[in-house]
């Protein structure tokens, strides 16, 4: 319902409008999401040649990058109940200052195949060595993180898929120079795991507003030949309303990664969170891992404001009569709880006449998303022909 300007007010009944209290259902999690550090240290030997395997999506198992033997998990999976939802106020009140900070400090890693020692930012956890391109890093020092993902969505699609998928997206955009779409960008591609965040809450909320109906008069006016003329004005009667809404938010979600464009990152949003299976270092084995960037406390605060965005949409749509004004809503949330997880993504970064761009893929989903260049001459082109069509239509009204 919009909310609609002021208008003439009339002085009829004012009784103030009770709305049944509703419960509504949750709405679909289909919005940000955040945070989550973890450590891919766990051996998966090949059974082959002793190298370490890395997680292939497309075959949704475990590949030798040296010898191509396919295997299984090494360890036995975790417990199917290790996936906890954790006391949101609870776990803020241990943390203290730590729920509101993130580790911003680079530490040294050590690849345990070509014993070579780097040295990475605090938001790398897992990444391939620079020298020998084992996937298996160990950590000289400990990261110094409080909180750990318990589960993760594992990649589905491959990076093959992928590349091809932005490559089409990239071809699609009309806009777009011809020789970018000629561009090969195989080598550019590689599959990250963002941190996030999911939020539940229970929200009870009353609200109050101004309830408007419409209704019309008659009035008269001057037309331009000087004869007297009726017309209908709308006008609108305003009444006191209240309600309240009682609802559920499910794993709203709140990206905690800083790595990819806002809008890039929305675009790829949402991702499928029923389908979180429990962490397993062999599905981020062979994939950079990037610890959160956005602490839990400052997560939660835009999970509440998302919550409260929705609220306010639905308590709107329990206002009565035609339009309103005045909307105050007074959520209070109960059993507050929060996950820390993985979701797996492809990113593209290439280079076009000297700028950077970059693309991404959602590897459970599919959904696609790449910033790309604009062609002026196509912009140009499409100009002229707009005012062409504009001067034939202007010259055929004028005849």
């Amino acid at each position: 319902m919009d909310q609609a300007p002021p208008l003439p007010e009339d002085e009829g009944d004012t009784t103030p409008i009770e709305v049944p209290r509703r419960k509504i259902p949750p709405p679909l999690p289909d919005l940000r999401g955040a945070a989550a550090e973890v450590r891919s240290l766990d051996r998966h030997v090949c059974p082959e040649c002793g190298g370490k395997g890395e997680w292939d999506p497309g075959k949704r198992k475990l590949v030798c990058p040296y010898c191509g033997t396919e295997f299984e998990r090494v360890a036995p999976p975790p417990p199917p109940d290790s996936i906890k939802e954790h006391d949101l106020d609870q776990m803020l009140a241990e943390l203290g200052e730590k729920s509101s900070t993130v580790d911003t400090s680079k530490r040294k890693v050590q690849c345990t195949h070509c014993h070579a020692v780097l040295v990475r930012e605090a938001k790398d956890v897992g990444q391939s060595c620079d020298f020998c391109g084992s996937p298996e890093m160990l950590d000289y020092s400990e990261i110094d993180s409080p909180l750990s993902p318990e589960s993760l969505l594992p990649a589905s699609i491959s990076k093959e898929k992928a590349y091809h998928a932005l490559k089409q997206f990239l071809a699609s955009k009309w806009f777009a120079p011809n020789d970018l779409k000629k561009r090969n960008l195989v080598d550019r591609i590689h599959g990250v795991y963002l941190p996030y965040w999911t939020f539940d809450a229970a929200a009870e909320c009353p609200w109050t507003a101004d309830s408007g109906t419409y209704y019309y008069v008659t009035r008269t006016r001057r037309g331009p030949d000087g004869k007297t003329q009726t017309y209908q004005e709308r006008r609108v009667r305003w009444r006191p309303a209240s309600g309240h809404v009682s609802t559920w938010f499910d794993d709203i979600l709140i990206a905690g990664s800083q790595g990819i464009e806002p809008k890039i990152l929305s675009k790829l949003e949402p991702f499928p969170t029923k389908d979180l299976v429990p962490y397993e270092t062999r599905y981020v084995s062979g994939w950079q891992v990037e610890q959160y960037q956005i602490p839990l406390l400052n997560a939660a605060r835009n999970g509440f404001g998302v919550m409260e965005g929705s609220l306010t949409n639905m308590c709107a749509r329990e206002v009565p009569g035609d339009t309103y004004r005045n909307l105050r809503i007074y959520p209070e949330y109960s059993r507050k709880t929060f996950k820390h997880i993985l979701c797996p993504v492809w990113i593209l970064a290439y280079q076009f006449r000297g700028k950077t761009y970059q693309g991404a893929m959602n590897a459970v989903t599919g959904t696609t998303y790449a910033n790309f260049p604009i062609s002026p001459w196509k912009v140009a082109f499409v100009v002229i022909i707009s005012l062409i069509v504009i001067g034939l239509i202007l010259l055929a009204a004028n005849r």
